[in-house]
């Protein structure tokens, strides 16, 4: 039938036409529990509940038992509901696996059977049985992909969340909160629950500052732009605050990397006469909500030839091989690899 995301399911929720069968699945773990939950405040029965309502852990339970609960007749209700959390198709049998794939491919129109991922991730490829096991959910129902959100939908969260709490917070400040804290969901909403007890009403910038923690993956990505900045001091006093939170090297370094490949391939881009859209375009759902960070890649590369762009590319990757082979502690090898960084861009210069 289809597959949709987080920001859709309210949409299909109200056609009022509900699949026979589900799947749960993505990156957000709070999105991820909040589909779920919508799920079962719409469909679930609120007729003896009791009989109408199953749960089988994925892991331990067998395909047998899900289907007799799946085919089993609602009780003085239109649907009976049916979760399943974690099944990994990879893991059951052959002849259990053949029965999955007979309960998917025709499933009972008396029953709604949600399939929710807690922590097994539905792989995306064809040539797994997890993957066979989404492309049959999403031929004969609704698999609900829960991508991390965008950073406008990241602010949609917290801006509803807010509303529902009584707290007073403007688009822009929420905007912003995102910025400092990342697009995780989950965090998002502990930020502005601790920001609500503490205020009791309105929230503002100067709260946001002096109450919540910036993400790792933003302060790593202020590491790298403060390199390519050539703001020494900065660097190392960002690189110094990741350490006392004791993030791990090999994080900081990924997502670093992804800075650096950004302006590289942006550069190329520019060679080529390409725009930000057009890199966009061709990298698809890895760009998807980070038009702004490509906007500032496209400007800051403008000031690096491609050879120290590359340089710096492979330093990275040098940087990435020694923190996973040698016995060096990586704050060393991190702070070596900004040493590197600095005095490369000034033999450029």
């Amino acid at each position: 039938m289809s597959e949709i995301n987080y920001s859709a399911l309210g949409g299909h929720i109200a056609t009022g036409k509900p699949s026979p069968i589900y799947l749960i699945c993505g990156d957000d773990g709070y999105l991820r529990r909040r589909s779920l939950e919508m799920l079962k405040e719409t469909y679930m029965p609120d007729i003896l509940p009791e009989f109408n309502y199953t749960e089988f852990d994925g892991t331990q339970s067998n395909v047998d038992e899900i289907s007799a609960a799946a085919e089993t007749l609602p009780m003085m209700a239109e649907r009976r509901m049916v979760v399943v959390k974690d099944m990994d198709a990879a893991a059951i049998s052959a002849d259990q696996y053949r029965k999955l794939e007979a309960l998917l491919g025709s499933p009972y129109d008396s029953c709604i059977l949600i399939f929710f991922n807690v922590s097994v991730k539905a792989s995306a490829k064809s040539g797994d049985r997890q993957g066979a096991m989404r492309s049959l959910i999403k031929k004969n129902g609704t698999v609900v992909n829960c991508k991390s959100p965008t950073p406008a939908e990241a602010a949609d969260i917290i801006l509803s969340s807010a509303a529902e709490m009584g707290c007073q917070l403007s688009r822009s400040d929420a905007s912003y909160m995102v910025e400092r804290c990342g697009t995780d969901a989950t965090n998002l909403l502990s930020e502005l629950a601790k920001l609500h007890s503490l205020t009791g009403g309105s929230i503002t910038r100067a709260v946001i500052d002096a109450n919540t923690i910036q993400s790792v993956d933003v302060k790593a990505y202020m590491l790298a732009s403060n390199v390519i900045s050539g703001k020494r001091g900065e660097a190392y006093r960002i690189l110094e605050e990741l350490f006392d939170e004791r993030t791990e090297p090999v994080a900081v370094l990924a997502i670093m990397s992804g800075a650096f490949i950004d302006l590289y391939r942006a550069k190329l881009a520019l060679a080529e006469r390409k725009t930000a859209d057009d890199m966009a375009d061709l990298f698809g759902e890895e760009y998807r909500g980070k038009e702004k960070r490509l906007s500032f890649s496209f400007r800051d590369c403008r000031r690096y030839s491609p050879e120290l762009l590359g340089q710096w590319c492979a330093m990275l990757c040098d940087t990435d091989a020694a923190l996973k082979s040698s016995r060096v502690d990586g704050k060393i090898l991190l702070e070596k690899l900004l040493a590197e960084m600095f005095a490369a861009a000034e033999a450029y210069r």
